[in-house]
């Protein structure tokens, strides 16, 4: 005798793993084994958080759960338990889910209803190691009133999913992990960089100049803008160069939302094919803290990590000055005093303009006749006054209030 229909509100959890069939055909006959631990991890973390009418299709999971809080542990519980299972020499199960809540009903023990088609889009819209959930399974956590001190939320902004007419707002689930309190810069002297590019010929060009590199570690990688996010929050690097035309979710857009986080303490590099890329100006307005060219010499490249893990941000400054240039020239530019600005001494403003003038410290200092480390400490005092992160900043916002005019000296 068949159950009788219910209906309700439920969070549903899909997931598959990314790039399945390539690892099937690689582990041959291991295959098995390791399917059958994967299965045997992401069920007993969603039974432990009430996941109901759980079911497989291949790599595939589905399962219901009552809370999106619930939904939202177990996600987390699973993808700990593939990140730390001895997996098979050289394999990664990397495992991609997407969360959505909505109505739905029951007939025979299987649920039915739109909730569950957009849970499967949110899931393919990401990447392995992701956990994508919708605007509404947000809004409900708020509601919940969910513990910041176990996980985040990043919005990823509107995204198009397969079979939806209208991009829906996403947003990227990320576990609110202590940082190590080993991994300072100053603690090491080592500077951690991740490398986010979508081409992966030009991630092993980047990688194998700087692991021959003392004192650079790449400690990771990534091909497009949510999984540059979620490396970026996971293993905090120093510098992350950041490509800037990806799909998904460009460069720019990603190091707005990284940067925009409370107590980000990455810096970004943006990598670009062209000296005069369009986006160049807004990722600087973004907060990124210069650009290399793809091509650029490898002695360069190291230099300019260096220079930028050390908080001396300004790259290649006649190049960054002239890209600002370029673009503070068009009409629709603001140019309004931040009123911020009045906080500065006459020296303080003067410095500010050299500056965005593109003068290193030690060319200020020739200029002004004082030490280097008076400058410094100008330098300081005005980023700190004006609230900016570094350098670059500086300069945006010299060009654009008008302190300093392209091309005039």
């Amino acid at each position: 005798m068949s159950a009788e229909p219910t209906s309700g509100t439920f969070t549903f959890l899909l997931s598959d793993i990314e790039g399945s069939t390539q690892l099937a055909r690689r582990l041959g006959d291991g295959w098995g084994d390791v399917l059958a631990d994967h299965h045997r991890l992401l069920r007993s973390a969603f039974e432990q958080e009430g996941g109901e009418g759980i079911g497989t299709q291949g790599d595939a999971f589905f399962v219901a759960f009552r809370r999106p809080k619930n939904a939202i542990v177990a996600a987390l519980c699973a993808q700990r338990a593939l990140a730390t299972h001895p997996w098979p020499e050289g394999t990664a199960v990397r495992v991609r889910m997407g969360i959505h809540s909505g109505e739905a009903s029951i007939a025979d023990g299987e649920y039915r209803g739109l909730a569950i088609h957009r849970a499967a889009r949110i899931c393919a819209a990401g990447n392995g190691g992701d956990v994508l959930l919708s605007q509404t399974t947000s809004a409900l956590l708020d509601d919940e009133g969910f513990d910041d001190s176990v996980f985040s939320l990043v919005d990823l902004g509107e995204q198009s999913l397969k079979d939806f007419e209208r991009p829906v707002r996403v947003y990227q689930l990320v576990p609110a992990e202590p940082p190590d309190p080993g991994a300072g810069l100053a603690a090491t002297g080592v500077v951690r960089v991740l490398i986010v590019d979508d081409q992966e010929l030009v991630r092993a060009g980047f990688r194998m100049i700087l692991d021959a590199q003392e004192g650079i570690e790449v400690i990771g990688e990534a091909s497009d803008g949510p999984e540059a996010i979620t490396e970026t929050l996971r293993l905090r690097p120093h510098v992350v160069l950041m490509d800037v035309r990806m799909p998904t979710l460009d460069g720019i857009e990603a190091t707005r939302i990284l940067l925009g986080r409370e107590n980000s303490d990455s810096k970004v590099v943006m990598l670009t094919t062209f000296d005069m890329d369009e986006y160049l100006y807004e990722a600087l307005r973004a907060g990124a803290s210069g650009f290399l060219l793809k091509d650029v010499p490898p002695e360069q490249l190291v230099a300019g990590i260096r220079a930028v893990a050390s908080g001396d941000a300004l790259l290649a400054p006649a190049v960054t000055r002239r890209v600002i240039e370029e673009f503070v020239r068009r009409p629709e530019t603001p140019r309004t005093l931040p009123p911020k600005l009045a906080e500065l001494t006459p020296r303080e403003l003067e410095v500010l303009t050299l500056i965005a003038r593109g003068l290193s410290n030690s060319e200020i200092a020739d200029q002004l006749v004082v030490s280097q480390a008076t400058v410094k400490t100008h330098v300081a005092r005005v980023l700190s006054k004006l609230g900016l992160r570094d350098r670059v900043q500086a300069v945006v916002l010299a060009y654009e209030s008008g302190i300093v005019v392209a091309g005039v000296m």
